[in-house]
């Protein structure tokens, strides 16, 4: 059982790096107007892209030791919903990423990338 803990514990720090990051991510593209703007806001997300992708190991890892350590059934169902909203955040972010290096804007994705994260933090309360 203390293991269980250990793997929670870690399942809420991933949530609230990738989640707090992708809420500090999403307001500061949505600051960058134009293409100056743009490039030099990329250089401030970098670590918190980073943040994001440590929280995101931490969820995923942790994630698949919990379903083998908890003993009380689960709504296997919702749980599928949930693990394909985190396969489009890790396709998006990818996408995300790629777009930050060519200096493009990112103010769309990002939202949507946003609007997943919460949307996964939410059903983790009824999982």
């Amino acid at each position: 059982m203390v293991w269980l803990e250990i793997f929670n514990f870690l399942h809420f720090i991933g949530l609230a790096f990738g989640l707090g990051g992708a809420t500090i991510a999403t307001i500061i593209s949505s600051k960058a107007k134009d293409k100056d703007i743009a490039k030099v806001m990329g250089k401030i997300l970098l670590p918190i892209v980073k943040l994001i992708w440590i929280g995101m190991i931490l969820l995923i890892i942790s994630g698949i030791f919990i379903s083998f350590l908890i003993k009380w059934p689960i709504n296997r169902q919702l749980l599928i919903i949930k693990h394909v909203l985190v396969a489009w955040i890790v396709i998006i972010g990818i996408v995300i990423g790629r777009r930050m290096k060519k200096g493009k804007n990112i103010k769309g994705l990002s939202m949507i990338n946003l609007i997943l994260w919460y949307a996964v933090a939410l059903m983790s309360a009824f999982v």
